[in-house]
């Protein structure tokens, strides 16, 4: 294989066609038996398309080939965490932050590890792919375009801007990016749902809402709605959809944006659930983001983490929509005397709603009591 085959398969791997990756890669292994980027994209890809006993040969060959590097620690943290050994996981996520303190993936696998670790919740997270999140990241592909293409480029860009300039600012503006064939193949829209009998799923939809689901999934994604996606996957994964189908709605939640207040506060778009909402069917809310707002009571919290349960709606005293636990990604210090609002990802466990929080704010002055 020649080094230009080689980047061939790293495009392959940042576009996520992994399938492609382990089919070009694999009958070369002898030829790249001390390449550490070979190993690795070919090891990843046997992760992402759940090969795990592959994965972990060529995972370890990295290993041999150059030691410690911190890539490698997330994919074999990744593997730990698949199959519930949650103590060699830890042990090798507090390895990545000691050489990243900031590493992403490390802290969020830790805080799932800590608030939901348990063996029936990650089997649920692996079948149903979320699991994938804590996975290396492959990155991006951006292909070179010719440079007549460019100046092409160029002229639509600057035809679009005049455009723009009288159309209404409420104009939608989709999601740009390579996310692969989003569309349902025609045997995916002719039989949907999955016909195996025995299967117990949480929902049965019929083919025309599952579906409906998908497209109303895929089309709140690219219009930046990515709360509203979330539901409708949700809706999909808790339901008797195809393997198909579901891993095409779970590969979606990859390219979500994770939201800040400040972003929130900027945009018009996103859809912010109220408790009533959420508690009336949990399920169909793991994963999306909510601010809420009440008091803070029960506080357990040291330096190295916190949590609390949140009076939601109790903010003024008078009326308390319910009482639901919340754990923050870091340590920090609410004044229990003060209304706060946090920002924070919903996760349900045996059909309970749990908050992880994400950031807080509260005003300077104290409410009358």
């Amino acid at each position: 294989m020649s080094d230009q085959e080689l980047k061939k398969a790293q495009v392959l791997f940042k576009r996520r066609k992994f399938s492609a990756v382990i089919s070009m890669l694999e009958p070369r292994v002898i030829d790249y038996r001390d390449s550490f980027e070979f190993f690795y994209i070919l090891g990843v890809s046997c992760l992402y398309m759940g090969d795990t006993g592959a994965a972990k040969d060529y995972l370890h060959r990295c290993e041999t080939i150059e030691g410690i590097n911190v890539s490698l620690l997330v994919a074999q943290a990744a593997m730990y965490l698949r199959r519930g050994d949650t103590n060699q996981a830890v042990e090798t996520y507090l390895t990545i932050l000691d050489y990243e303190p900031r590493n992403k993936i490390a802290s969020r696998a830790m805080t799932f590890i800590r608030t939901k670790g348990d063996i029936a919740t990650i089997s649920q997270w692996v079948s149903s792919g979320k699991i994938k999140r804590f996975y290396p990241d492959p990155g991006f592909y951006f292909p070179i375009v010719p440079v007549a293409s460019v100046a092409l480029l160029a002229l639509v860009v600057f035809l679009s801007v005049l455009l723009i300039r009288h159309l209404p600012k409420k104009t939608s503006v989709h999601r740009q990016g390579d996310y692969g064939n989003l569309e349902l193949s025609s045997d995916e829209k002719r039989n949907p749902a999955d016909l195996q009998s025995g299967v117990a799923y949480n929902t049965i939809l019929t083919s025309e809402q599952i579906t409906d689901a998908y497209n109303k999934a895929k089309d709140y994604f690219l219009d930046h709605r990515d709360n509203e996606a979330q539901v409708e996957i949700n809706r999909i994964l808790n339901s008797n959809a195809k393997n198909t189908i579901r891993e095409k709605a779970s590969t979606l939640m990859e390219y979500f944006d994770e939201p800040t207040f400040d972003s929130v506060a900027k945009d018009s778009k996103f859809k912010n659930f109220t408790f009533e909402e959420v508690k009336a069917d949990p399920s169909l809310y793991q994963d999306c983001w909510v601010i809420w707002s009440g008091r803070v009571t029960n506080v357990r919290a040291d330096d190295s983490f916190y949590e609390c349960d949140l009076l939601v709606g109790y903010e003024d005293w008078k009326r308390l929509e319910g009482v639901v636990s919340l754990s923050m990604q870091q340590p920090v210090s609410i004044d229990e005397e003060r209304p706060v609002k946090v920002l924070a990802k919903i996760e349900i466990h045996d059909n309970k709603v749990l908050l992880t929080g994400k950031s807080y704010t509260q005003s300077i002055s104290t409410a009358n009591k």
